[in-house]
């Protein structure tokens, strides 16, 4: 998993960077702030996050995705991605996809950017075919995520099929997260209570 810290940032203000020039310099200063681990989630839950990832490339003509949530204490974390490397992740999350990320996080609407990096009510007057679809995942307990896909070449237009069909994976999605996360607090309690037990003997 791909964890960026920021704790003096408001939950999505990582999202809302400054253009141009001085957006490569506020990556480069969060650099030192990622930390990248190995989850606790069960295979299980990560095979269903990855088929579900590869599902919903193939419903749009996607080349990869991921799927990130939000913590309370200002993280987000890369749950799974699909044909994206660790070193491309931070690049698209500022980059190509920040748009549609805020979106889908902080206003919990479908995310879509073209290629000009416009939303749809910005490109008045042209069929919007979007490059990057973030939607967003009901994860509950005051976290937030997404199903972010990034097309490339001259995609098509989504149907409504296309996003009905988007919608049912990004459930399916956000089921495989909440158990995950579900099964890493057991998890620490677990831990907790193993620690604590010694001296209750």
């Amino acid at each position: 998993m791909f964890t960026h810290r920021s704790p003096a940032a408001p939950r999505g203000a990582v999202l809302a960077l400054p253009h141009g020039s001085r957006r490569g310099q506020a990556q480069r200063k969060l650099y030192p702030a990622i930390a990248w681990y190995d989850g606790s989630a069960s295979e299980p839950a990560q095979e269903v996050l990855r088929n579900t990832l590869r599902s919903a490339c193939e419903v749009i003509g996607a080349d990869r995705g991921f799927t990130l949530q939000t913590r309370e204490e200002a993280v987000l974390e890369i749950a799974c991605a699909h044909r994206i490397v660790r070193d491309e992740l931070l690049e698209i999350v500022l980059g190509c996809a920040a748009r549609a990320l805020q979106q889908a996080l902080v206003c919990g609407q479908l995310g879509l950017v073209d290629d000009s990096g416009l939303l749809p009510h910005e490109a008045e007057g042209k069929e919007h075919a979007p490059v990057v679809v973030a939607l967003p995942l009901d994860l509950g307990g005051g976290q937030r995520g997404a199903l972010c896909l990034l097309r490339s070449g001259s995609p098509r237009a989504l149907s409504d099929l296309d996003l009905e069909i988007l919608g049912a994976l990004a459930d399916q999605a956000a089921l495989a997260v909440r158990a995950a996360n579900q099964e890493s607090a057991l998890s620490r309690l677990a831990a907790s209570l193993h620690a604590f037990a010694p001296q209750l003997i």
